[in-house]
């Protein structure tokens, strides 16, 4: 059996945990920073003004027609109206009311406000994997060291 092939028998598990939980734990982190960075804004009540097309409408998986939205909203803060883009959106009409965080410093800096679920969530699940793929790498190598272990058993007697 070739060197690469052994290899991935050997470390195929390793080979997808370790770069798949590195890639979900960097997710998760950026995605915390994000929810970490809204999290003390305060939070207002804004009405949807337009909408803008996206993208066109298309036929998914599962048979569903969506097409997808810039959505813009007005809202009032310190007596002051603004109106920002608040992000690409199916499902969203013009005179919809959605709740929004905003920068105190900069009104216009808007979020939608998001819980801190999903991030940890991320942040676990690729800690999860990398963890797995580590325990994969330690005990491949000593299922291996075994193994040669007992072949030279074998061979001297």
């Amino acid at each position: 059996m070739n060197k690469l092939a052994a290899f991935y028998r050997d470390y195929g598990t390793a080979g997808f945990l370790i770069p798949v939980g590195l890639i979900v734990l960097v997710f998760g982190i950026f995605t915390f920073s994000a929810v970490n960075r809204i999290k003390n804004f305060p939070r207002t009540d804004a009405a949807v003004t337009r909408t803008e097309l996206y993208e066109q409408e298309y036929t998914d998986k599962d048979g569903r027609h969506e097409a997808t939205y810039t959505v813009f909203v007005k809202y009032t803060v310190d007596g002051k109206e603004y109106e920002s883009e608040y992000g690409v959106f199916s499902g969203y009409k013009a005179g919809d009311r959605v709740e929004i965080a905003y920068n105190p410093k900069d009104p216009k800096d808007i979020a939608q406000p998001n819980g801190i679920l999903l991030p940890i969530g991320m942040t676990a699940a690729g800690a999860a994997a990398l963890i797995g793929g580590v325990v994969s790498v330690i005990n491949t190598r000593k299922k291996r060291q075994a193994l040669k272990q007992q072949e030279e058993e074998w061979t001297h007697g």
